[in-house]
């Protein structure tokens, strides 16, 4: 279950990541504080949902 939830917050954190790094880049100028932002939550979020999906596989590996 933890797995799962992992995942599913890894993602939506690489969404937002991703959402706010096209906000910074997107203004005249570079907006550094949503950039640095932007860029922390998709490295987190992919870090995260990697190790959920991992996680994961190996729970379901475990039961079979």
């Amino acid at each position: 279950m933890l797995a799962r939830l992992l995942v599913a917050v890894g993602v939506t954190a690489w969404a937002v990541g991703f959402t706010f790094y096209g906000i910074a880049t997107s203004t005249y100028e570079f907006y550094d504080r949503a950039g640095d932002l932007g860029i922390g939550l998709m490295v987190g979020g992919v870090i995260a949902a990697l190790v959920g999906g991992f996680w994961y596989r190996a729970q379901e590996k475990g039961l079979r």
